[in-house]
């Protein structure tokens, strides 16, 4: 299962974008699809934490460098 925070802005995007690739790639069978609020699934805020440390610097930023393991610029 794929499970996806719930972000109301891009809802319909992803909503589309997943059945078509699900459909694509001939999974639909073998992947199910969720989207969460962060409260409903709590590992959703994990993410979220780290990206926090990272963009607060200094010592935050030291403890999550370990699980920092790419990074991509857009």
């Amino acid at each position: 299962m794929l499970v996806l925070e719930t972000d109301e802005s891009i809802l319909d995007v992803d909503r589309r974008t997943l059945y078509r690739a699900v459909r694509t790639h001939g999974c639909q069978e073998a992947l199910e699809y969720r989207h969460f609020r962060a409260h409903e699934e709590l590992l959703l805020v994990v993410p979220d934490a780290i990206a926090w440390c990272w963009q607060r610097g200094g010592q935050w930023k030291k403890r999550v460098r370990e699980l920092v393991t790419d990074i991509r610029v857009v």
